[in-house]
């Protein structure tokens, strides 16, 4: 059986792995293919676009799939930024398991 100190120990390691992940979902900028402009566009990062609304229109001379880009860079900003939420609350809950779990053990030691 594992001791309930290792499972702690397990939920607060996995809570900072959810953290990260959700700290590199909202800074990451995505990126779409298929654009006028050849290669791949790269987008505002996720918490610039839902945000603070920022403009994902290319910069320069407009192209003519502009609009197109904006709404698809829209889209995938909203995309990584609820993953992101989601990462982070599945954090607090790992952590707040992991808390319950480690008092939990000292409390059972504290009776012996």
């Amino acid at each position: 059986m594992l001791s309930l100190r290792w499972t702690a120990r397990v939920l607060l390691l996995l809570s900072v792995a959810a953290a990260v992940a959700a700290c590199w979902l909202v800074l990451d900028n995505p990126s779409i293919d298929g654009t006028s402009r050849g290669d791949d566009y790269t987008c505002l990062a996720p918490y610039e676009t839902v945000l603070l609304h920022g403009d994902n229109t290319p910069g320069g001379e407009p192209p003519q799939d502009a609009v197109a880009i904006h709404d698809r860079c829209e889209a995938a900003g909203a995309r990584r930024f609820e993953l992101a939420v989601a990462a982070a609350a599945g954090s607090v809950v790992l952590l707040l398991g992991g808390v319950v779990v480690r008092e939990r053990d000292r409390h059972s030691v504290a009776r012996y």
